[in-house]
């Protein structure tokens, strides 16, 4: 699934800036202007008995031979997703939309140096825990109170 997120960013970004995309590694020589998509950072946290939240952050770089040329494209996209509630549309593996979306937190731009501005997008997925997991959690636990899994009640203390 983290595939199609960060191809829906790519093909969003796309469509507002047409320029060379980089993956990965930058190389040294380099094309501009440019964009270059890392691969995200992400963590996790517990959401409920069933799911857990994985929190992605992306630091999309825009690099052009001026800061204010790299800032202009930044920028740009950064308006087009405002525009959209920063709704993402997902896309499948043959670039096409889905009809299905997922929404960044408010993206924020900044110069990280000279011709070079950086975009910080950053969106939570939830998730189901494995199954066993789940019905494991739901036996061990009923209103905060351990069950005896013989016959459903309350431990010993209950």
């Amino acid at each position: 699934m983290l595939e199609y997120e960060i191809a829906s960013i790519y093909y969003f970004v796309a469509s507002v800036v047409s320029v060379h995309p980089y993956f990965e590694e930058v190389p040294e020589d380099l094309l501009v202007p440019c964009v270059f998509y890392p691969t995200p950072e992400q963590d996790t946290q517990a959401h409920s008995v069933s799911t857990y939240i994985t929190n992605f952050t992306m630091y999309i770089k825009f690099m052009d031979i001026s800061s204010m040329k790299a800032y202009a494209m930044a920028g740009l996209v950064l308006q087009a997703m405002t525009e959209r509630r920063n709704k993402i549309p997902l896309v499948d593996e043959n670039g096409k939309q889905t009809g299905k979306h997922f929404q960044l937190n408010m993206p924020e731009i900044s110069k990280v140096d000279a011709g070079v501005y950086e975009m910080k997008v950053s969106w939570k997925r939830y998730t189901r825990y494995a199954e066993d997991a789940v019905i494991l959690a739901r036996r061990f636990f009923a209103n905060g109170t351990p069950i005896d899994s013989e016959n459903g009640e309350g431990g010993e203390d209950a």
